[in-house]
């Protein structure tokens, strides 16, 4: 079939900003031969634009987009009469004033090819005269608070025990699955699931050895990690996928895609996407080499944790964020990290992107040296070019590194957010059954502290957890599997209540977030219920260690974590200095209650008073700030401030502990 090639050239004396706002919006009838313009979406959500010019109907359907790269592509579905194809696509480029090309790739008999790109070129020339004057639209602005949901903790049963972090409504048919990358966790997801979750069923997995996810009893091949989606879209009851992985997980996701393309209703590729399966097998063999190489020397993941996260994280990340994800990569198994690098080296095929038949997102940070925009974007081509019917969408995240969704998370969000808009109905709101389970899953947590505390791990039932809850034995192992975790799951209630002074802080003055967080501390660890459990997993210790393993990881550990990236954070404004993170914080827990709270677990019947209390959170704060403040005078003054407001009864921490 004869084939030819229309491009219009034209320079727009208008910024680029300005000419975009303009040509991004699809359905938007800006050019002057264009009325009756209506925006439409076919069956998968992928987004048409019907309009009449003079007395024909066109319909259009969008085909690519980017607005960080200022390219949007079409195909023509109806009104162009002898047409076998029409691709067209509108780029934009520049700095002061912007370079506009439109061009067309079209398909049709003689002679009627000639008179199809005859009418093109004067489409195109008049839409680009019209471009360089077009009003821009006001932008939007957001004017309610962002709404956020909360995030529970649930297990998946099946051949391997999976640990996810859950959000969003029940009862949608469409579900959004977040996988994490090799050096990650379900935890990394938490902005994600957040804000998608406050209209969407939204999930994000550990997989399998990762986090609370139980490893397999072989090596991991992609069919394990399929298999494990698989698993999971069924126990959430979810007929579509909208799949999103990074990395690792970003290449896990398009494997999945290509196996089982019915189940997905969209796929986000962040920051990766086709991992080694182009690679030579030599070049497999030296990727997997290097990286084994520390743990054949004898390191863990905790071991190099640092070094890595200083070449992938981008220059905007900051103290806090690289603490972050040093504590997520160092929290990885030594075997689980080989496994998934065995898997990762030895793929079974290269991609065949014709296989996918839903919409794509594809996303990598500006300064990601391990998936870089022109990688990732020469994909979003091909992928183009090779479906029958692209709806592919490309953005580079402006300033972020490979892990774009910490980094970046406003900006990465916000894509996902506008393609379930298209392809995803909104789950209904709230019923009173999911209210019924949200309760009992509360009421649930209540009673299993409640039996810890007074019965130990050991000498707790499920049976005892289920009465205590007024629920049957079978419905409590619809919400956990065993009693592993559940106990992990009160002590993540714990640690979340903990931090909440931390992650409010959000640029607050040290000292107050301190003093806040120093009496959240006392409150918490010193309660009757959380004494009595820790004096219990301590006298089980030696007989059940991995229990004990389990309360110091999900308890202690991720609280001090989360202070060591406080801590972090306030060292990167100037506040602090300090060569160790990890010492600080625990110096820093150890000063301001560790006398208070090894009195209160070997004496139960005399608990420390308030005012002994405050006394240890006084003067821990001040050796605290003594040690490793940059100005100590100055928060030495605003600490006591704070303790003469609380001695006067207004100031945090006058209600009873014990």
């Amino acid at each position: 079939m004869p084939e030819t090639r229309v491009t219009s050239l034209a320079d727009l004396a208008r910024p680029l900003g300005e000419a975009w706002a303009v040509a991004r919006d699809f359905a938007r009838p800006w050019h002057p031969w264009v009325r009756d313009m209506r925006a439409e979406h076919d069956a998968r959500g992928s987004l048409l634009r019907r309009f009449r010019v003079d007395d024909q109907e066109y319909v259009e359907t969008q085909s690519y987009f980017s607005d960080s790269d200022h390219v949007l592509g079409y195909r023509a579905l109806e009104g162009i009469d002898g047409a076998r194809a029409y691709r067209a696509e509108l780029r934009l480029s520049g700095n002061g004033s912007t370079r506009a090309e439109w061009s067309a790739e079209i398909s049709a008999p003689d002679p009627r090819l000639g008179e199809i790109a005859d009418g093109t070129r004067a489409v195109f020339d008049a839409g680009l005269d019209a471009l360089a004057s077009v009003p821009a639209p006001e932008p939007v602005r957001a004017t309610a608070p962002v709404a956020l949901a909360e995030i529970r903790r649930e297990t998946v049963p099946g051949a391997v025990r999976l640990s996810c972090l859950v959000a969003g409504p029940a009862g949608g048919t469409t579900l959004c699955l977040f996988l994490h990358g090799i050096g990650g966790q379900a935890s990394n997801w938490e902005p994600q699931l957040a804000r998608i979750g406050a209209r969407w069923p939204a999930v994000a997995l550990d997989l399998r050895g990762y986090g609370r996810s139980a490893p397999g009893s072989a090596p991991t091949t992609i069919e394990d990690y399929c298999a494990d989606i698989l698993t999971v879209a069924d126990h959430f009851k979810a007929e579509k996928l909208v799949l999103a992985g990074l990395s690792y997980g970003a290449w896990i996701a398009t494997s999945f895609a290509m196996r089982h393309p019915d189940r997905l209703a969209a796929l986000v590729l962040a920051d990766g996407c086709t991992g080694m399966s182009e690679a030579s097998p030599a070049e497999q063999a030296a990727f997997r080499a290097a990286r084994e190489a520390p743990l054949d020397a004898g390191q863990t993941p905790a071991d190099f944790a640092p070094g890595v996260v200083d070449i992938i994280a981008g220059p905007n990340a900051g103290a806090e964020l690289r603490e972050v994800l040093r504590a997520s990569m160092a929290a990885i198994p030594a075997a689980t990290y080989r496994d998934a690098l065995t898997c990762f080296t030895n793929p079974p095929e290269r991609f065949d992107f014709s296989r996918i038949a839903c919409p794509v997102l594809l996303m990598t940070g500006e300064h990601d040296v391990l998936a870089p925009p022109d990688e990732i974007r020469a994909i979003s081509r091909r992928m183009l070019a090779a479906q029958p019917a692209p709806d592919i969408r490309f953005e580079v995240i402006a300033g972020a590194g490979h892990l774009s969704n910490l980094e970046a998370p406003e900006a990465f969000t916000a894509p996902i957010l506008d393609l379930l808009e298209r392809v995803a109905p909104v789950a209904p709101a709230t019923t009173g059954k999911q209210r019924r389970r949200a309760a009992k899953h509360a009421r649930i947590l209540e009673a299993a502290l409640a039996e810890f505390a007074r019965n130990g791990f050991s000498g707790t039932s499920m049976q005892a957890i289920a009465s205590r809850a007024g629920v049957s034995k079978p419905t409590l192992y619809q919400y956990f599997g065993n009693k592993q975790d559940l106990l992990a799951a009160v002590l993540d209630v714990g640690k979340s209540e903990l931090l909440a002074p931390l992650k409010a802080a959000d640029g607050a003055a040290l000292v107050p977030v301190l003093w806040r967080y120093a009496w959240t501390y006392a409150d918490f660890v010193l309660r009757p219920d959380m004494l009595s459990l820790a004096r219990l997993i301590i006298g089980e210790a030696e007989r059940l260690p991995e229990v004990a393993h389990d309360y110091q990881q999900a308890g202690p550990k991720q609280a001090l974590e989360g202070m060591k990236a406080f801590l972090c954070a306030q060292k990167a404004r100037g506040a602090l200095a300090f060569e160790d993170a990890e010492l600080a914080a625990e110096n820093l827990w150890a000063l301001i209650l560790s006398a208070p709270r090894e009195h209160a677990l070997h004496h139960p019947e005399d608990p420390p008073e308030r005012a002994r209390i405050a006394r240890h959170i006084e003067n821990g704060l001040a050796v605290f700030l003594a040690a490793f403040s940059t100005d100590p005078a100055r928060h030495r003054a605003e600490l006591q401030r704070l303790c003469a407001t609380h001695e006067t009864g207004t100031g945090h921490g006058n209600g009873k502990t014990a």
